[in-house]
C-alpha cells in the first residue's frame, strides 16, 4: 500500500495532516499480536483511520471527537489472535488501549474504550453499552456508528463485493464508498 500517494488524494486534503500524525503514532507505538495477519494489518488500520477522519470531517465533529475516532482506529485490531471472526478481540484491544494510552501521552476516554470494546459485536450491544455508560459522551453512539462505518469501508480488501452498503450507518460513509473502492483498487490491490 502506498500511503503517501493515498494521502495526496484531493479528497483527503482536509484530514491529511491529522492522519499523518496518527499514522506516525500507529507505526511507532502500537503493537499487534497477530503479526502474520494478511487481513488485519497496520495497512488496514491506516485505511480505517483515514475513513474515520473523513467521516468525522463530514459530520463536522469537534477535535476531541476526531481524536477518539483516531485512537479507536489505531487500537481496534491490535489484539486479534487470527484473521477469522475472533469475537473478543475488541475487548482485548480495549484493555490494551486502557493500559497503553498513558504511554502515548493521552488521557483515557470511556467512549473510546467502549467503541474499541464493542466494535466486533453487533450494533445493538455497542449502542446499548454506550447509551447506558454514564461516563460516555452524549454523542458516543454517533462516534461508535462512524467508527464501525470506517472499519466497514475497508471491506473491499475482502473482495470487490465485500462491502454491503445497506449496513452503513452514516450518510458520509455512503458518500465515501466510491473513494474507498478507488483507494483499494488503485493503491492497495497489488501490494
Amino acid at each position: 500500500m502506498d500511503i503517501e500517494k493515498i494521502l495526496l488524494l484531493p479528497e483527503l486534503q482536509p484530514i491529511r495532516e491529522r492522519a499523518k500524525e496518527w499514522l506516525e503514532v500507529l507505526n511507532r507505538d502500537i503493537d499487534f499480536w497477530h503479526k502474520e495477519s494478511i487481513m488485519h494489518t497496520k495497512e488496514h488500520v491506516s485505511r480505517v483511520l483515514i475513513y474515520a477522519l473523513l467521516i468525522g470531517h463530514h459530520l463536522e465533529l469537534a477535535e476531541a471527537d476526531l481524536n477518539i475516532l483516531s485512537t479507536a482506529a489505531i487500537f481496534h485490531d491490535t489484539r486479534r489472535k487470527n484473521d477469522g471472526l475472533d469475537v473478543g478481540h475488541g475487548k482485548r484491544a480495549a484493555e490494551y488501549y486502557r493500559s497503553h494510552v498513558q504511554v502515548l501521552g493521552l488521557d483515557f476516554n470511556p467512549t473510546c474504550y467502549d467503541i474499541i470494546y464493542f466494535h466486533d459485536r453487533n450494533d445493538k450491544k455497542g449502542i446499548k453499552a454506550l447509551s447506558h455508560n454514564p461516563q460516555a459522551q452524549s454523542n458516543g453512539v454517533l462516534l461508535y456508528q462512524a467508527f464501525k462505518d470506517a472499519d466497514a469501508l475497508d471491506r473491499f480488501r475482502l473482495s470487490l463485493f465485500g462491502l454491503d452498503v445497506r449496513y452503513l450507518r452514516t450518510p458520509p460513509a455512503l458518500e465515501l464508498v466510491p473513494l474507498a473502492e478507488r483507494i483499494w483498487l488503485d493503491y492497495c490491490k497489488d501490494f
